[in-house]
């Protein structure tokens, strides 16, 4: 049968999912932190 792992497989590909969500809002919450203001340039 085919679709007895498919629980498994969903339950995969939605991990994955949610770490890249994460681990882009992780790296966008880093780069946001570096301003740099025009006077001093």
């Amino acid at each position: 049968m085919v679709y007895v792992k498919m629980p498994m497989m969903i339950f995969i590909l939605a991990s994955g999912y949610l770490f890249t969500v994460y681990l882009l809002l992780a790296l966008a919450k880093r780069n946001g932190n570096k301003t740099y203001p025009i006077d001093d340039i």
